[in-house]
């Protein structure tokens, strides 16, 4: 049980490692004050109307923690993380399939954790509002589907 819980931390720890981009690289269109990413669907963090200093901050944090995480992996470990980067993989397996010792698990968590506070920290109070209101929303959906039946 414990393994899983480190596994799905990583795991999450990545997908925000890879997810940041959007938001820093997130564009407001003025005539609509409709937040987009590249083309793609409207997402938690685009909803936020991030400032341009604030994107600036959170590519900064994210190359930070990356550079942090791939100062802990093994060269053979960093090799896979990047060949299933570049083939597209889901993350959430990700950091699984490179067999992680305890002591890496921890320090990912630790960055982890880190960035997420100092990202927090650069949010308004509106904009944390906003975030724990969509968390509550996903937990709700998550909580909804493991009370439907299955099929």
């Amino acid at each position: 049980m414990k393994l899983n819980k480190l596994s799905f931390l990583a795991g999450a720890v990545a997908l925000t490692l890879t997810a940041i981009p959007f938001a820093a690289q997130a564009s407001i269109n003025s005539s609509s004050s409709v937040t987009i990413a590249q083309g793609k669907k409207e997402g938690g963090w685009q909803r936020l109307n991030l400032t341009e200093a604030q994107k600036t901050q959170m590519q900064q944090i994210k190359e930070s923690a990356r550079a942090e995480m791939e100062r802990i992996l093994t060269p053979e470990q960093l090799q896979k993380f990047q060949a299933a980067k570049a083939s597209g993989e889901k993350r959430r397996g990700g950091f699984r399939d490179l067999n992680l010792t305890d002591a890496q698990k921890v320090e990912l968590k630790r960055i982890g954790e880190s960035k997420k506070s100092q990202m927090e920290a650069i949010l308004t109070d509106e904009q944390k509002a906003q975030i724990q209101d969509m968390r509550q929303m996903r937990q709700n959906r998550r909580g909804n589907r493991r009370q439907q039946p299955a099929i």
